[in-house]
């Protein structure tokens, strides 16, 4: 589809917990569905806990204030309201974070399989951060 004005899909597979990381996870998953994407935040690891936990800014430098960097929690709670942005784990991520599926809903859009997010990856755009 490169090149055509239909969008696409992209999915981000996020398992690095440093707040750089899931800043830049972030900011790619607003570009791209603010550019009209379909998009996907997939969490693992110790993003997918802080993500769970409400503490998914945790981390900010110093500098993200004076740069009026906007919390990361609420852009992506914005672009899934008004862009269509879903945030979701895979059932053994959640239980690798020692959580349970049917407590962490509330906090994700889906449970997906690892395999339908490959093939999710696979028509469209897949971005390991």
């Amino acid at each position: 589809m490169s090149g055509s004005s239909a969008s696409e899909s992209l999915v981000l597979f996020v398992h690095r917990g440093t707040w750089q990381d899931r800043y830049q996870a972030t900011t790619l998953a607003l570009t791209a569905a603010a550019l009209g994407d379909a998009v996907t935040v997939a969490l693992f690891f110790e993003p997918l806990r802080l993500w769970i936990e409400g503490r998914f800014d945790e981390g900010a430098p110093p500098e993200a204030g004076p740069a009026r960097v906007a919390s990361l929690t609420e852009s992506l709670e914005e672009a899934r309201r008004e862009l269509g942005l879903r945030v979701v784990a895979c059932d053994t991520a959640v239980r690798l974070a020692g959580l349970v599926p049917d407590d962490v809903l509330g906090r994700l859009d889906a449970i997906a399989t690892l395999p339908s997010l490959w093939r999710a990856a696979q028509s469209g755009r897949g971005l390991v951060v």
